[in-house]
């Protein structure tokens, strides 16, 4: 086998390109892997059928993340009271659900 054969996790179970019944993953045999694309064979145990098939590892689509809204000194100075009166630890303070309602200060409206 080629170096560049790497095994990995197979499918839990394929649907049979014939019948549309479900393979199980031991019925299903990797062959080949090169760069982007990797060769699997499928073996149906209800017609019968085996399959070559090709799976392309594409990677995600880019997703756009809009720029978040500048820092202002509205900002600073919320978090800068906001901390002058805080009792807890760090890890309280930036524990999942532990961030503050607001720290507006009641400027913005």
């Amino acid at each position: 086998m080629d170096p560049r054969d790497h095994l990995r996790a197979l499918p839990d179970g394929l649907a049979c390109t014939v019948c549309d019944e479900s393979v199980p993953g031991d019925r299903i045999r990797l062959l080949a892997r090169r760069e982007n694309l990797t060769f699997i064979q499928v073996a149906c145990v209800r017609c019968g059928s085996t399959t070559l098939e090709f799976l392309a590892d594409t990677p995600p689509a880019a997703v756009a993340i809009p720029d978040p809204p500048a820092i202002t000194a509205d900002d600073v100075l919320d978090v800068h009271e906001y901390l002058a009166s805080w009792q807890g630890d760090l890890g309280t303070l930036f524990a999942p659900g532990g961030a503050p309602p607001s720290m507006d200060g009641g400027r913005r409206g």
